[in-house]
């Protein structure tokens, strides 16, 4: 028996397999998902164990808005919304008072005293080491961002109510020095070392040099960073280091995962956060930017420029000389585990590190740590995976170690249910884990030679992913005559009449891309609604079920979701279509695994209905027709009667329902509708089968076939 398809074969050819699934930590970028504690990230990819940092307090608080040296070691700190301030003193941090106003983002050390300026109040408050509280003098400002500290007077710098401004403060009295009405706000503020300031401002983002009392309080414009916002400056050996932020929010997030960065390309609309060199000649350059981290805070530290951003409170590393900056542009220096790293505080060697989301402070060494960890990012399984073995490139000096263990889950964040760290792993020793959802490595360096350092170059992670069955929704099996094709419609498709309701089904554009629909009259198509969990290609074995008797293969290596066969060679009587999915295109050959659909019964059906006992009548003012119709195989569903030769006309049974095989009409037609001497009428059953029939007026005749 042999079967004309509609729709040409697909090509076979060599299974084309997917590449093993592998995850090669190296660059940078690769880093940023991690998890970070102790290990410093070079802007090459390499690890190598971080100055020593270590938490030494918390704070009852989610946010420390602003830190100021004690003089003593330690500081005074101002958190959380209600002008709560607190002295971190001996390793402890303790309330100090609380200031009308709420927050307070500004604060002084005037001899052993603390000058605060909550927001909203425009007053400054001097309080004591005991935590007394009085007034110090009314400001006139709206907020002030920044302090500085000449002798007996402050100079805040802020927000006024005509813009940026520039207050002198002394007790008691208080006098404008300067004001930018362009501008919002002074937000960054450094002392430029020749009695003036260099300002950063939000708005434009400019940085401005204020000239100083003695030199007639002019503000000079020397650069515009085209950010929002100038939120640090560092002046060293003569040249400006400049921190901008854009799209800064107005509350304090809690960290989120950085995606793929470009700390090294040119700044653009995406831009969050810029670090520009001002040279001694004002020359700018860009240094680093970032479209996902915020600058909150610089200082110069131990010949590097330390930047904390947010919002995953990681600290980074620029270094202050050309030639070492040419050998490594950049670095992570440490993550504090906070969402952002606020301010950094100078005590004595170290830096008191300022961190919000928690509220904690750390302290940051010159010393090298001993040991550190770092967590790489989630590595997904799809959807599952038998976890391979893992290779380390590391150089170890005498002394030092590095170490590699894994752990895996069926959450996306590791939570209670993953396993706990396999034992230490050796480079290339496979870990011993079930098959799992994600997995999740744990590289730890350590050292037991201060200043000696192991450097892990990149590692590489193999798994494979299990192969899961394809899973069936459904095979739809459409109306008789649809074809679904992928080429344009056959030039004979059309020519036929169509049923109205396959007309519905055929859109001008398929469903799928490229998927074309037509008709023709003895062709059955299928859609495939079917699905594969690993994503991969499906072929499609596909068999004709008769009621009785054997079954036909009509594809071994079917590549589309919709199928078409022509239904002429084959018998009358009800067929189910059974379609294997299997994903042997991109599976090996021992793996490839398959999933099965069987159809409702569906009728093939080619035969016409027959109309016998056809007569046409004179009856008063019409004209009485009556016949009846019969098809051995389908119900009947559709009738028509043309008595003018012209139009056809719709009709229905006696008993009005299309739902036998077997139907009897009986139609008075008013003789206005009668043209000529003679009527037909059409019959259609289920399977779109015509039959018409003609009858002379008066006559009665006989059965037609």
């Amino acid at each position: 028996m042999r079967f004309s398809k509609m729709i040409p074969l697909a090509v076979c050819g060599l299974t084309l397999l997917a590449e093993p699934p592998q995850a090669r930590f190296s660059s940078f970028n690769d880093w940023l998902g991690a998890e970070n504690r102790g290990v410093r990230i070079g802007a090459d990819g390499k690890l190598r164990l971080a100055p020593n940092l270590r938490r030494v307090a918390q704070v009852p608080e989610g946010v420390i808005w602003a830190s100021v040296p004690d003089g003593a070691g330690g500081a005074y700190l101002s958190a959380g919304n209600e002008g709560r301030l607190f002295h971190f003193t001996g390793g402890q941090v303790k309330p100090l008072t609380q200031v009308k106003g709420g927050l307070v983002f500004a604060m002084a050390r005037l001899g052993s005293d603390l000058i605060v300026a909550p927001s909203g109040e425009g007053k400054l408050y001097r309080i004591n080491p005991a935590g007394d509280v009085k007034p110090f003098a009314d400001t006139e400002m709206k907020i002030v961002w920044n302090i500085a500290v000449q002798g007996s007077d402050l100079v805040l710098a802020g927000a006024g109510e005509r813009g940026a401004t520039l207050t002198l403060a002394r007790e008691g009295t208080c006098r404008k020095l300067a004001e930018l009405p362009d501008e919002r706000a002074f937000t960054a503020m450094v002392p430029d070392g020749q009695g003036g300031f260099y300002l950063g401002t939000h708005g434009k983002g400019l940085v401005v040099r204020y000239s100083g009392m003695g030199a007639g309080d002019r503000l000079e414009t020397l650069m515009a960073t085209g950010m929002e916002e100038v939120r640090g400056l560092v002046l060293h050996e003569g040249q400006i280091y400049v921190g901008a932020n854009n799209g800064l929010a107005q509350r304090f997030s809690t960290g989120q995962l950085e995606r793929r960065e470009g700390y090294l390309a040119g700044p653009s609309a995406g831009t969050r956060s810029l670090l520009m060199r001002l040279d001694r000649s004002r020359v700018p350059e860009t240094l680093w930017q970032s479209a996902q981290s915020q600058i909150f805070a610089m200082t110069a530290w131990n010949g590097q420029l330390l930047v904390g951003t947010g919002n995953r409170g990681r600290l980074f590393a620029v270094p202050l000389d050309d030639a070492a900056r040419a050998l490594e542009s950049f670095s992570v220096l440490n993550d504090l585990g906070t969402a952002q790293a606020t301010a950094f505080l100078k005590s004595g060697q170290e830096l008191l590190v300022v961190g919000s989301n928690p509220a904690e402070l750390h302290n940051l060494s010159e010393v090298q740590a001993t040991e550190g960890a770092l967590d790489g990012r989630i590595i997904k399984g799809s959807p599952l995976a038998d976890w391979g073995r893992a290779y380390l490139d590391a150089e170890t000096p005498s002394g030092t170690k590095v170490e590699f263990q894994f752990r895996s889950g069926f959450t996306e964040t590791p939570d209670a249910t993953w396993t706990p760290w396999t034992p230490p792993l050796q480079s290339g020793e496979r870990p011993s884990m079930n098959p799992s959802r994600f997995s999740q490595f744990r590289v730890k360096l350590s050292s037991s030679r201060g200043g000696t350092t192991p450097t892990v170059e990149g590692i590489e992670v193999h798994w494979a992913n299990r192969n899961l069955a394809p899973v069936w929704s459904e095979v739809e099996v459409l109306p008789p005559g649809l074809v679904v094709t992928r080429q344009g419609p056959a030039e004979e498709l059309g020519i036929e009449r169509v049923p109205l309701e396959t007309q519905k089904l055929i859109p001008a554009i398929g469903l799928a891309a490229g998927e074309k629909r037509g008709f023709r009259r003895g062709s059955q198509a299928f859609l495939f609604r079917v699905n594969d969990p690993n994503a991969d290609q499906l072929a499609f074995q596909i068999r004709l079920l008769p009621d009785r008797g054997r079954a036909i293969e009509l594809e071994n290596s079917w590549r589309e979701r919709f199928f078409t066969f022509d239904t002429l060679p084959v018998p009358d009587g009800r067929y189910r279509l059974e379609v294997v999915a299997s994903d042997a295109p991109t599976q090996p050959f021992n793996g490839a695994l398959s999933a099965v659909w069987r159809t409702a019964a569906f009728m093939v059906d080619h035969t016409p209905p027959v109309i016998s006992e056809l007569s046409a009548t004179q009856e008063g003012e019409g004209v009485r027709i009556r016949f009846a119709a019969k098809d051995e195989s389908s119900l009947l569903k559709e009738a028509a009667l043309s008595a003018n030769g012209d139009t056809w006309l719709q009709i229905a049974p006696e008993d009005r329902v299309f739902d036998r095989k077997e139907e009897h009409f009986d139609i008075l037609v008013p003789r206005e509708h009668v043209k000529g001497d003679r009527v037909l009428v059409r019959i259609v059953d289920a399977s779109s089968n015509e039959q018409s029939a003609a009858v002379m007026i008066g006559v009665v005749s006989g059965r037609k076939k």
